[in-house]
């Protein structure tokens, strides 16, 4: 798919009520369950390319990936891709949109195996759990090997909270949409753990807690095409950002004070 296709397409003329909308392939980095089967689209995802896509008009059909080939088709310019963190290579070769979702970047350990943390450095001699080929920021993965150690697995909630239920690691990494509390992502997680942690054994005995500072806050999800293939698609795209969080605001605005 070349930014010439992407254009063309999104300037084509076809109204958004038509039956037929024109489709934009998007690339996704996977997300696993426990067999390394792909599970359904996080609801909070789903909803933001839902809105983008009705704003241009467009469908988006969404090639998931493991992270890593994500990146790299998006690198040798095969179309837009969504969800990729900055980085200073990625910056350089890709066009960024404007923040179309936020993130927070939790850390999650064992009940009985919490630590202080404030900073990277609080990481030290950690075992961190880890999505395999993700990228969580430069400075994390300067510290890679050196300040701590990663132990990385497939996109899958479930497989890196057993292993930390096992002691495997120390800390696990876990995004979530913005605006959730610690306490709140405590809570998904038993509910999401408890059909699971019977197969564990005794070593699931402890709960899962949830240190109170992310590792960062407000990491924003992005869309990002090669450069050399954008005509247009990333200005579209905040054009309709744009429109979408004035909307918002608008309604904001109109609901009636508590």
């Amino acid at each position: 798919m070349t930014g010439v296709f992407l254009a063309a397409v999104l300037y084509s003329g076809v109204p958004a009520h038509a039956a037929t909308l024109p489709v934009v392939p998007l690339l996704i980095g996977d997300t696993l369950d426990e067999q390394g089967k792909p599970r359904p689209m996080p609801a909070v995802k789903r909803k933001v390319l839902d809105a983008v896509a009705q704003e241009l008009g467009v469908t988006f059909e969404p090639h998931t990936y493991p992270w890593a080939r994500a990146e790299r088709y998006a690198l040798d310019g095969v179309g837009l891709v969504f969800g990729l963190p900055k980085t200073a290579l990625r910056l350089h070769a890709l066009h960024y949109s404007d923040t179309a979702t936020h993130n927070s970047l939790w850390l999650v350990t064992r009940s009985d195996a919490t630590f202080p943390f404030n900073r990277l450095e609080d990481l030290r001699g950690k075992t961190v759990g880890t999505v395999r080929g993700y990228s969580y920021g430069e400075d994390f993965d300067k510290a890679r090997g050196t300040l701590f150690r990663t132990d990385e697995d497939i996109s899958s909630r479930g497989t890196r909270l057993t292993r930390l239920m096992l002691r495997r690691v120390d800390v696990v990494l876990l995004f979530q949409p913005d605006g959730l509390t610690a306490k709140d992502l405590e809570e998904d997680l038993r509910t999401f753990m408890a059909p699971r942690l019977p197969a564990i054994g005794t070593a699931a005995n402890a709960g899962f807690s949830v240190l109170p500072k992310p590792l960062a806050t407000d990491s924003g999800q992005f869309f990002a095409i090669a450069r050399s293939k954008d005509d247009g698609i990333i200005d579209r795209i905040n054009a309709a950002l744009a429109r979408i969080r004035k909307r918002e605001e608008d309604a904001r605005r109109q609901r009636p004070p508590n």
